[in-house]
């Protein structure tokens, strides 16, 4: 008796295995971008805690230098990040999913007499777009 596999054996699993990652695989992309994106969200939450605390000192909201936030524009590899007193534009830098180069930002605006802030965006990266729907908590 011989032992071993047969060939009809063999091809049931790798179409199994073939089926499996026809699925797995574009989910694993989205996460992908979807990790990349929550850069910016996170980012523009730490410069508005420091503009608002410095806004609560001072009556006035304050550049990078004044409020102490430190640029991460130069370590990002996704986002570019203007520096700004009443708002932080995070711009995609280099694309990633549905983003594109340039054209998707996410913005922050803040109003230092009420001291609120509202979210915004241009390109797909606005509420319902592509690029926006990676970062739903950024959205009101």
């Amino acid at each position: 008796m011989q032992k071993g596999f047969t060939l009809i054996e063999l091809m049931v699993v790798i179409v199994i295995i073939g089926i499996l990652s026809a699925l797995a695989i574009p989910k694993m992309f989205g996460v992908s971008a979807k990790a990349k994106a929550a850069e910016a969200p996170g980012v523009i939450a730490n410069w508005e805690t420091l503009n608002s605390a410095y806004a609560q000192e001072t009556g006035v909201a304050g550049n990078y230098a004044a409020i102490g936030f430190q640029d991460p524009g130069a370590t990002s590899k996704w986002f570019k990040y203007n520096d700004g007193t009443t708002n932080i534009v995070a711009m995609v830098n280099n694309p990633f999913g549905d983003c594109v180069k340039t054209t998707d930002t996410f913005i922050s605006t803040y109003v230092a007499a009420t001291d609120v802030y509202t979210h915004s965006g241009s390109g797909t990266a606005i509420k319902g777009g592509k690029c926006g729907l990676y970062v739903p908590s950024f959205w009101p």
